[in-house]
């Protein structure tokens, strides 16, 4: 009966061990995370992604900037419904692409539909290029214009990336 009881208390005093083994490995893992998020500038550099960094650089006063935040936001709402099409396009043809009938004119009807919407995403982008860019001065103008060559470039990268 002793030799039960002993065996039970060593098993519950191992299972007991481990179960806080684990929750300290849970504990250092969300500490790393928490200094990566940290490091990478914490909810700042969460706001760093798209236009944002690019325009920081520009040296907008604040009037400058909230007109331009008012024009992106506005541009978001326009391309947003788009982009979600051009999403659900891109599944479908995956699917039409994937089944085991392969119809080349309901794909290529798709791929139609497809590069329509993207038309009408890069209308959206210029002209809200176009507004911000009537709101800048002569030297703002000329940052402004060389930046989309460097997101293009990332962008490319990016791409390329994704492939491999």
């Amino acid at each position: 009966m002793r030799r039960i009881i002993t065996t039970a208390f060593l098993l519950l005093l191992i299972g007991t061990l481990s179960v806080q083994a684990q929750k300290n490995d849970q504990q250092e893992r969300r500490k790393e995370i928490k200094e990566r998020f940290e490091k990478r500038g914490g909810q700042q550099g969460q706001m760093r992604r798209g236009q944002q960094p690019m325009l920081a650089k520009l040296d907008l006063n604040e009037d400058q900037k909230e007109q331009i935040k008012g024009i992106m936001l506005e541009g978001k709402q326009e391309s947003l419904p788009l982009e979600n099409q051009l999403r659900e396009k891109r599944a479908r043809l995956r699917t039409l692409s994937s089944g085991d009938t392969y119809d080349v004119s309901a794909l290529n009807k798709v791929a139609d539909e497809m590069g329509d919407l993207q038309v009408s995403i890069q209308k959206i982008h210029i002209a809200k290029k176009g507004e911000i860019r009537a709101l800048l001065n002569d030297e703002q103008k000329i940052k402004f214009d060389t930046m989309p060559e460097r997101t293009q470039k990332m962008k490319r990268q990016a791409l390329v990336r994704k492939r491999r």
